[in-house]
């Protein structure tokens, strides 16, 4: 809250003019009458001595109507006198109070008031530079309503992430056990009835086609069987994520050369949701590693920090500038990762620079569920 104004830079001030001659066309008087904030000479019983005009505008009184009204009248039951007893020294360290003011007609503001001791030929009394801080109160409270429009905002938006995320491992688990329950039982089915009838074959022509056929089959069920691993990964559910992540790794390294270290030193249990959330973004980093990087080397590394968990993944790839590639179509994983991160409660930062590999690195705490409710209370490594 702005403090003080005009009158407020004159400190504190000790007049050195008595009461009299101050108020008789000396400088304190000249001053008393022209600051731009309402200014009222108050006494050590609390009575007011002079009023300048902008004061009797801002209270509602006429000239001459002030003096000799306690200054109670004007600052009802606020315990001014004190204040006035104590020099001020009640106030904040600049002499400031925030108070409720009284007009004449008996409305009321709140004020700024300035609390200056000054000596007189009337012995000690005090200087109050009033302020009406009605618009900057209002101007206060449409802020504070703000930042928690925004805050209710972002916890709506955290709550609508969580509930895709989740909607999106449901579904993940329903194409997974749809590939699981239908297609892989039927192509396993049409294996075995063509490893029947390439029992019946004689011709050699006939039996080279239908192995081919059946090496194509198997094929086949091998890439959907990795399908649904990558849908509904079951040693994260069922065991660590530092398993899955080293099954992912090594399949990337079979299929790109790329090689790897993976080190976790977590201690922390972390729920279920929270290890897939990890597995979902630690593989989609990686993924940019296969898909972009060109990289020979990656490093994995996951961390107990702050009651939660730490995930730092570097490369030794091409890198980027992030500035020109996360706003590009086909990027759309990176501002997945900070999202995934954001709805557990955490966050993602990437770096990274052209020629000098890049760094992911998030952290989500272990405890907290995703926004927008759904606890998972089943544990996981």
């Amino acid at each position: 809250m702005p403090k003080g104004g005009g009158a407020g830079q004159v400190g504190r001030r000790v007049a050195k003019d008595p009461f009299c001659e101050a108020m008789d066309g000396g400088l304190f008087g000249q001053f008393f009458a022209a600051a731009r904030q309402a200014m009222l000479l108050v006494d050590a019983t609390g009575e007011i001595r002079h009023a300048n005009a902008r004061a009797e505008i801002l209270f509602g009184y006429g000239p001459g109507e002030l003096p000799g009204q306690p200054a109670e009248n004007v600052f009802p039951g606020q315990a001014l006198a004190a204040h006035l007893k104590a020099g001020g020294h009640q106030a904040d360290e600049d002499g400031y109070l925030e108070l409720v003011g009284l007009r004449g007609d008996h409305s009321q503001f709140p004020a700024g008031v300035q609390v200056i001791p000054v000596a007189t030929a009337l012995g000690h009394a005090t200087v109050l530079s009033i302020t009406d801080i009605t618009d900057q109160q209002r101007a206060n409270f449409l802020l504070e309503l703000g930042l928690e429009a925004l805050g209710s905002a972002d916890r709506d938006r955290e709550a609508l992430l969580g509930h895709l995320i989740r909607a999106q491992e449901e579904e993940r688990d329903r194409i997974a056990a749809a590939i699981h329950d239908d297609t892989i039982q039927l192509l396993t089915g049409s294996n075995l009835a063509l490893q029947q009838l390439r029992l019946r074959l004689r011709e050699p022509e006939h039996a080279a086609i239908l192995d081919r056929l059946a090496e194509t089959l198997t094929a086949s069920m091998a890439r959907l069987r990795q399908l649904i691993f990558d849908l509904r990964p079951t040693i994260v559910r069922d065991g660590t994520i530092t398993a899955a992540l080293h099954d992912y790794l090594e399949q990337m390294r079979s299929d790109t050369g790329i090689d790897y270290q993976l080190e976790d030193s977590r201690t922390v249990v972390a729920p279920v949701r929270t290890s897939m959330l990890i597995y979902r973004t630690a593989r989609e980093a990686l993924l940019n590693v296969r898909k972009h990087a060109h990289a020979k080397h990656v490093q994995v590394q996951l961390r107990d920090v702050a009651d939660g968990s730490l995930v730092r993944i570097v490369d030794d790839g091409v890198g980027y500038s992030p500035a020109d590639i996360e706003e590009r179509p086909g990027h759309l994983g990176l501002l997945l990762m900070r999202e995934r991160a954001r709805a557990a409660g955490g966050w993602c930062r990437v770096e990274s620079m052209p020629g000098g590999g890049t760094t992911v690195e998030f952290w989500v705490p272990a405890d907290r569920p995703l926004a927008g409710g759904g606890g998972e209370h089943d544990r996981a490594a």
